[in-house]
């Protein structure tokens, strides 16, 4: 069998990310056949332009926030040569857009995340933008795909994301750990799992003070084995 890995990392939050990011990429290096590295949303924090009260540690500029997110891209880059990478957009990011949109209209469509992480210089890596119709397919597996967000929020995300997917699924977001199967019922019925994927930023950070739900906050990420031929696979979290 030919079995390779996929890492599959949420919302990392530069330059806010924690010791559990690095962590992960030593973890990533002694993997025997890692295949693909997803950044699944919330790469950066966009504290810049958010509508959130500013951190007296916050970067001024949207300037500086690219510019440090663009080294970090560059040294993972670096730490696995010729290892694709999906990034797909998450709210954080997306926070660009929504301050065109709103202090800056006539700039809109002037600006794409692809350019602003300069992919030009990443040709082995691919954008699934930000948006309600937000799929990716995990690799060869199965039936396995990948959005920033749940289908349903609240206390029982996982649950309400199995029962309302049609495909197994994992999102980030909540920053929490969580997985929940539920049995969908026909001819032929079969299984749909719900995998909540954890963070790995920095709860100390002045930024995520205006959230008030940080005492369920679970550092980790997600490694997928899969046997490329069949698509079977096995989903491991990983909590530091």
């Amino acid at each position: 069998m030919a079995i390779v890995q996929y890492a599959i990392l949420n919302d990392i939050h530069f330059p806010h990310e924690g010791k559990s990011y690095y962590d992960a990429l030593k973890l990533m290096q002694s993997w025997p056949n890692l295949a693909k590295i997803y950044l699944n949303g919330d790469v950066a924090e966009i504290e810049s332009v958010s509508s959130h009260p500013k951190g007296p540690k916050a970067q001024s500029t949207l300037l500086k926030e690219l510019e440090y997110v663009n080294q970090k891209f560059d040294q993972l880059q670096k730490m696995f040569p010729n290892i694709p990478v999906e990034l797909i957009e998450g709210n954080h990011c997306y926070r660009i857009f929504r301050f065109i949109r709103d202090v800056a209209p006539q700039m809109w469509g002037m600006l794409h995340t692809p350019t602003l992480f300069r992919f030009d210089e990443r040709p082995d890596w691919k954008f699934i933008p930000y948006g309600p119709t937000q799929w990716s397919r995990c690799g060869k597996t199965k039936d396995l795909w990948l959005r920033h967000e749940p289908l349903v929020m609240g206390t029982n995300h996982a649950k309400g994301t199995a029962e309302k997917a049609t495909v197994s699924v994992m999102y980030g977001h909540v920053h929490q750990m969580a997985q929940y199967t539920c049995k969908k019922l026909g001819p032929v019925p079969y299984h749909v799992t719900a995998y909540a994927n954890a963070w790995l930023g920095d709860i100390k950070a002045d930024c995520f003070d205006y959230r008030g739900s940080k005492d369920n906050w679970v550092n980790g990420f997600a490694r997928v084995d899969c046997d490329e031929k069949t698509g079977e696979y096995e989903v491991r979290q990983i909590r530091f």
